[in-house]
């Protein structure tokens, strides 16, 4: 009888725990969600313009610090860049201009000035004398140009240069026979005329100009180069003996015979350079090897050969002399010209 009292009563609490539960769930349930302050609309405008603000204050800084990093650089870059500008008084069209105003400065006839001051007068900057600096009183030669071959061309300031020429011009005029019995009591005398001639050259941003008279001047036409081939064999190990130098030494005549004389379709079994597939085709003919300097070449069984050839006209049997520079290689069984060309440098024939 206990039992099932104490039965009974456990059921109520269990019933009354749940009743419980089910209370507070609908309490916490119906309890009414806090609801977030309404904010003013100027409230709202004022956090909009603030963050415009930043977000565009952050711009114009990066733009800022992006333009003073790139100055400086820049500034860095035009210190270290070298200046490139070419004075315009240098460009082929003022050496041109130079040369049609020496042609026309060094043609006169002394029965027509006018003609001739003219001519300079669109090449003269305005204020220089008319006939460029010729004194024509007592001139006794006409002349007429014959050749005007440049020399050189000097620097003189951003926008000047002296443009120096070679011209050589035949003077002419007319002398008195010594007999006067025949008809025509004069003949013309001519003789040549060669100078150095500097032309001063100006350029104002629309025209070329003479800017002061030109003036003859003096050239040292002596040359300070030196031989090439020595150049070259400063950095040339030599090969003085052996076998393959025997036969590197007899293929050259073989080679020079073909390359005097036969077809491309022939040469191109011992001449192998792309670049120079022809021969002489018959225009010369072979003499001799008259020396052969050998050389290691870059790589195994190559070799820089420097020889010294005859070469001979067949119509006049005149000679000449030219110094080969060229990389002969062993391929198979057999040597062929790899490289045949005077002007590259030794690392560029090694590397063939």
């Amino acid at each position: 009888m206990k039992n099932i009292q104490k039965k009974k009563k456990n059921k109520e609490n269990i019933k009354a725990v749940k009743r419980f539960m089910e209370n507070m769930k609908v309490f916490f349930s119906a309890k009414p969600k806090k609801e977030k302050p309404k904010r003013p609309k100027s409230y709202l405008m004022r956090r909009l313009g603030a963050l415009t603000f930043w977000i565009v204050f952050s711009f114009m800084f990066l733009v800022v610090a992006v333009n003073i990093t790139s100055n400086t650089n820049s500034a860095e870059e035009e210190q270290t860049r070298p200046d490139l500008t070419i004075n315009p008084a240098t460009k082929p069209e003022a050496i041109q201009f130079a040369k049609d105003f020496a042609k026309n400065y060094f043609t006169w006839k002394r029965d027509s000035w006018k003609v001739r001051e003219k001519r300079l007068s669109s090449f003269l900057a305005e204020g220089l004398d008319r006939q460029a600096g010729l004194v024509k009183d007592g001139l006794k030669w006409d002349a007429s140009i014959q050749r005007v071959r440049l020399q050189t061309v000097e620097n003189i300031t951003e926008n000047k240069a002296h443009i120096i020429f070679e011209t050589t011009t035949e003077m002419s005029r007319k002398v008195p026979l010594k007999k006067q019995k025949k008809k025509d009591k004069t003949k013309t005398k001519t003789k040549k005329l060669t100078k150095f001639f500097a032309v001063p050259i100006t350029y104002n941003g629309a025209s070329y100009g003479v800017y002061d008279l030109p003036f003859i001047t003096n050239v040292d036409e002596t040359t300070t180069v030196t031989e090439d081939a020595n150049n070259y064999r400063e950095d040339l190990t030599s090969v003085k003996t052996g076998e393959q130098v025997t036969n590197v030494k007899h293929f050259l005549d073989t080679f020079f015979a073909s390359y005097a004389k036969d077809s491309e379709d022939r040469l191109s079994y011992i001449l192998t350079d792309e670049k120079h597939q022809n021969g002489l085709q018959g225009e010369l003919t072979f003499k001799e090897v008259k020396s052969a300097d050998v050389y290691e070449g870059r790589k195994q069984s190559q070799f820089i050969v420097i020889a010294d050839v005859t070469m001979e006209d067949p119509k006049t049997s005149i000679q000449f002399d030219t110094v080969y520079r060229l990389v002969v290689s062993k391929k198979q069984d057999h040597y062929v010209v790899s490289n045949l060309k005077a002007d590259q440098t030794i690392e560029e024939l090694g590397s063939e």
